[in-house]
């Protein structure tokens, strides 16, 4: 796993100048695990010690919470969009947050700030946030890395469900792989890293002909 350098100070280039921000997808459950907890932090902690923004949810509460609170802790910039029904667990010492009235403009917000997209442990929102990304993904409509953080197997049934999708044709086979699979946070950041030192591919097309009508 990559080692993580100490956090640069402002106005301090990034290793990577093409990763600005990180996008983080995470559960807001107050109910969340301690593991599940360390896990955010030790991705916020990451991410902000490499010199890059967590761009996340907003919220004070949850894996977004802890996240946020690490990332500040190591020096880093924070961002939140948050849906404004929501507004009182907004977190009060991010460097900028925006308050949006609908979940469309929430997400619309939460995507365009990301140079990178991360997805933690979550529930319904996380996974619907997560298949938006893919699916866009999938459509060449963005060329940003997505990372799963399946955190002691969490994401198994999610993984295993894609693989069924593809066996049955209703995935491209070479759609399994548009999610890079990492075990813990340390393996996310490692992964962004990759991807930002990546050449670009010769042909920027990734998708067929019939792409936007199958999976």
């Amino acid at each position: 796993m990559v080692g993580l350098a100490p956090p640069r100070a402002r106005g301090e280039e990034s290793a990577m100048p093409n990763v600005r921000a990180v996008t983080v997808y995470a559960g807001s459950s107050t109910s969340a695990t301690g593991e599940h907890l360390q896990l955010a932090r030790a991705l916020g902690d990451g991410i902000a010690r490499q010199g890059w923004a967590v761009v996340y949810g907003g919220a004070n509460i949850g894996l977004m919470g802890a996240l946020a609170d690490a990332a500040l802790d190591a020096g880093g910039r924070v961002e939140g969009v948050i849906l404004d029904t929501f507004a009182r667990v907004a977190h009060a010492a991010i460097h900028d947050l925006v308050t949006v009235g609908d979940m469309r403009s929430r997400k619309a917000g939460l995507a365009h700030r990301g140079d990178a997209y991360v997805v933690l442990p979550g529930g319904y929102g996380t996974l619907e946030e997560l298949s938006e990304i893919l699916v866009e993904r999938q459509l060449v409509l963005h060329r940003k890395p997505l990372v799963l953080v399946n955190h002691q197997g969490f994401w198994d049934p999610l993984l295993a469900l894609v693989d069924r999708m593809a066996d049955a044709s209703l995935v491209k086979e070479k759609n399994r792989t548009l999610m890079t699979v990492v075990p813990d946070a340390a393996g996310a950041v490692e992964a962004i890293l990759r991807f930002a030192n990546a050449p670009e591919p010769d042909d920027p097309s990734l998708y067929d002909v019939d792409d936007e009508l199958r999976g």
